[in-house]
């Protein structure tokens, strides 16, 4: 298990972990139990949650996934355009799939094969 980013709050920490599971790589959020004391004991470490995947070999594409992630969140969007193969709808990047017919964006293939 390895981290990967800490989150600002345990609602981000689930929200961050959930997308990497929706990309093939498993994650979980640890830490934050004591989020509420924040300020009173803000440099007891494990305040804040942190995201660590489960495969040590999924560190890299997971941080690369969390900052388009975190990139698309804060207003920006990154990436190209793409054009859903099956029935031609033209999606916007942040999209991992089309809204139209649900077909997987090509440009995320090999996201969850864990290569």
């Amino acid at each position: 298990m390895k981290f990967v980013h800490e989150a600002l709050n345990r609602r981000e920490g689930n929200l961050i972990a959930g997308y990497l599971c929706d990309l093939g790589i498993p994650a979980e959020v640890l830490g934050g139990a004591f989020q509420s004391l924040e300020g009173e004991v803000s440099n007891i470490r494990g305040i804040l949650p942190r995201i660590c995947v489960l495969d040590d070999r999924d560190a890299d594409r997971a941080k690369d996934r969390i900052a388009a992630y975190l990139a698309m969140v804060n207003g920006g969007v990154v990436g190209d355009p793409w054009v859903c193969p099956q029935c031609g709808e033209t999606l916007e990047p942040q999209f991992i799939s089309c809204w139209q017919c649900q077909t997987a964006n090509p440009g995320l293939e090999g996201e969850g094969s864990g290569s």
